[in-house]
């Protein structure tokens, strides 16, 4: 699969499977967006991707409003 010149945006990307899919979107070309409740590690995963040759990623605090979470 190659994504090339493509963005990703991946929720829950601050660890776990989250991180493991937006190392593997930005190994094949994308531009991440990782987001994440959890800021410092969105953060830490951004820093992944931007220290690969080419990788570019950005950090974002993700949280769902209260409402929306409790009819999931």
């Amino acid at each position: 699969m190659k994504l090339t010149g493509q963005v990703a945006i991946v929720t829950g990307g601050g660890s776990g499977q989250g991180r493991a899919t937006a190392l593997l979107f930005a190994q094949e070309g994308a531009k991440v967006v990782v987001g994440d409740v959890n800021a410092s590690g969105a953060e830490e995963t951004a820093r992944l991707i931007n220290r690969q040759e080419g990788g570019q990623a950005t950090a974002i605090r993700w949280m769902l409003p209260r409402r929306t979470r409790s009819a999931a």
